[in-house]
């Protein structure tokens, strides 16, 4: 039986990490080492998608909670050390774009918001999921200049608390609904819905 002649420099090992292999993989198809600069683009929600660019070209991508954006950008900048990075974030999600934003621009980053509009792409017959859409809302957002901020103010709006008190009752299965300062510490980043939930359950029980 005759041999099959495989290219080392484009063979990737298996990972039990599905998202490493993928990335892996997409690093050697490229042929993209990350070094040069890099666009990370990020479409905002509670599990954001991820995408980062080199040249135009995706090297990696990522579909995770709001919360784990910081350290995974951390990560892929001391991975490939870039010369020069930025961070485009969609403009929807007001709260969660500035309070990635405002996380973000501590690792000494230039951060751009952009007009998301139209990014996030009809899904056909047989495609499923939302991973899917927000990983290409995410490629979408690094292709498009934004404009560049600093830190945002993050005061939410009524109509935001409110929301954010009706997904703490629905968090909590109807056994909580937070108040407007526990809600508005949500909306700013300082509390998890969890601790919020577990800080109202502990002063409703004393």
């Amino acid at each position: 039986m005759s041999k099959i002649e495989f290219d080392p420099e484009r063979i990737v090992t298996f990972s039990i990490d599905a998202d490493l292999t993928i990335n892996a993989a997409l690093q050697k198809l490229n042929g993209k080492t990350g070094e040069g600069h890099i666009i990370i683009g990020i479409d905002p929600g509670k599990n954001p998608g991820v995408a980062v660019l080199e040249d135009d070209m995706v090297i990696e991508v990522y579909h995770i909670p709001s919360r784990e954006v910081p350290a995974v950008v951390r990560q892929i900048l001391e991975h490939f050390k870039p010369e020069n990075s930025t961070v485009r974030i969609g403009h929807g999600a007001r709260l969660i774009s500035a309070q990635l934003s405002n996380s973000l621009l501590d690792l000494g980053v230039r951060v751009e918001l952009v007009d998301e509009t139209g990014t996030t792409p009809a899904m056909g017959r047989g495609i499923h999921g939302s991973e899917i859409s927000d990983i290409i809302a995410a490629i979408n957002i690094a292709r498009l200049t934004g404009t560049q901020v600093g830190i945002l103010d993050l005061e939410p709006s009524l109509g935001e608390l409110k929301r954010i008190q009706e997904h703490s009752r629905e968090h909590s299965n109807g056994k909580a609904s937070i108040s407007r300062e526990l809600a508005r510490k949500v909306a700013k980043g300082e509390l998890t819905m969890e601790e919020a939930i577990q800080m109202h359950e502990h002063a409703s029980s004393a």
